[in-house]
């Protein structure tokens, strides 16, 4: 695509001591940046109208270009004729921490971490997996995963001033991927335990259980549905429903899962960890908890523009009427974001937990000459009352942090503060 940048000029960037850099690579990524908003953005008048105008006005400066801040100059000038939030660069000090290739296999080690202030812990840990075998505990510090320190990734996230919500969520799916090689591939991993005791644990990857599916270009993926309760005797105070994608292969037993609960006073839809999918999914999910027709937002491209309409769904004798909570992370992106805000905008449902990673809209993040990550969105999404989610993310009713305490007793303090807010309902009816 345009903006991609070979090794060797990626080699010829700035000289970082003397700031100085070559005013072909300048000129190269003015060129590129532009190019991908006329080629990507909706906004076609714009485009035509004031953009062409940029490129005669701003390009001339590009050429007397010779120091790295007379190129973050042009760029921010540049962008600041973008009047939308969700444009903007990822410098190269940075790129590295959240573009880099390394995506997970088809393996799990059955640890999954967050990124917790300026360092990130020990989340999940499956029981009998490779992970809770070697000692690792929900809670625990996590140093190194392999050769990446954790911390510095971190801290080199937290700096930047703009697009920080979407570069830590890239970063929290950067630190999990390695936690899923290949079957039998191995992850080293250095964990400090609450008591300051540090250890290294090589783990190698197990199957992963789910249904494996394919949707389009997508790769095969596997995916899961998980149903648990929460009872008060012989009451049950919650349903709790989780899904770990948005593909319509799922779809009959998500149906299943929700009608399984129905007769709870309370529903909690676990959305943690949850990159997206099929937008349109929304639709049908949302449909059960809803008596009348209503949207969750309108999504536009170039090319067509979606009303995500809610229809009502049957669960038993029609559709589940009691409280909704959902929970959402930092790796909550893309389907999951617009599911939880549009839920959360037409009052059926409460959210908990932490800000969403703020990449609702199908945005691409595309290398520039000059090493800069262009980060622009090819659509756009409004929720219910018009407003977006893209760079924003979605903010939880409660945000409800996450403790090395609280992990280490095995605490999911999000899903409990979503179980009293149930609870305090029926009490207060």
């Amino acid at each position: 695509m345009a903006g991609c940048a070979s090794a060797t000029t990626n080699a010829r960037v700035a000289d970082v001591q003397s700031d100085r850099l070559e005013t072909s690579v300048a000129v190269a990524t003015f060129d590129s940046a532009w190019s991908i908003v006329r080629e990507t953005y909706i906004d076609t008048a714009f485009v035509a109208g004031r953009w062409n105008a940029v490129h005669t006005s701003l390009r001339p400066r590009a050429l007397e270009v010779t120091t790295r801040a007379g190129l973050d100059s042009l760029l921010g000038d540049m962008l600041a004729e973008i009047h939308d939030s969700h444009f903007y660069l990822i410098p190269p000090s940075v790129a590295s921490e959240v573009k880099d290739d390394d995506s997970g296999g088809s393996g799990t080690t059955g640890m999954s971490v967050r990124i917790v202030d300026d360092g990130a812990l020990v989340w999940r840990v499956v029981p009998g997996s490779p992970a809770d075998l070697a000692g690792a505990r929900p809670g625990q510090s996590v140093e190194k995963i392999n050769d990446r320190v954790v911390r510095e990734s971190v801290k080199k996230v937290l700096s930047l001033k703009e697009g920080r919500q979407r570069a830590l969520s890239d970063l929290d799916f950067k630190l999990n991927a390695p936690l899923s090689p290949v079957v039998g591939g191995t992850v080293r991993v250095s964990l400090t335990a609450l008591d300051g005791k540090s250890f290294v644990a090589n783990l190698v990857g197990i199957p992963k259980k789910g249904v494996v599916s394919k949707f389009g270009n997508m790769p095969a993926t596997l995916s899961v549905v998980t149903v648990d309760r929460r009872s008060e005797g012989s009451r049950c105070s919650a349903g709790i429903i989780g899904f770990n994608i948005w593909l319509p292969i799922l779809s009959p037993e998500i149906a299943k899962a929700v009608k399984s609960v129905a007769t709870c006073e309370g529903i909690v839809i676990d959305l943690r960890g949850n990159p997206g999918g099929v937008g349109a999914m929304v639709m049908g999910v949302g449909g059960f908890f809803v008596s009348s027709p209503v949207s969750l937002g309108t999504m536009r491209t170039r090319d067509l523009s979606l009303n995500f309409a809610l229809n009502p769904q049957q669960v038993d004798s029609g559709p589940y009427s009691g409280p909704v909570a959902i929970l959402v992370d930092a790796m909550s992106a893309s389907t999951s974001e617009i599911f939880a805000t549009g839920m959360q905008r037409i009052g059926r449902a409460r959210v908990f937990g932490q800000r969403s990673a703020a990449a609702a809209l199908p945005a691409l993040m595309s290398p520039l000459p000059s090493g800069d990550i262009f980060v622009h969105a090819v659509a756009d999404f409004t929720d219910p009352r018009g407003g977006r989610i893209e760079g924003a993310g979605v903010t939880p009713d409660e945000i409800v942090p996450i403790t090395a305490a609280d992990l280490s007793k095995n605490i999911d303090a999000p899903l409990e503060a979503a179980i009293r807010w149930i609870q305090g309902l029926r009490h207060k009816s």
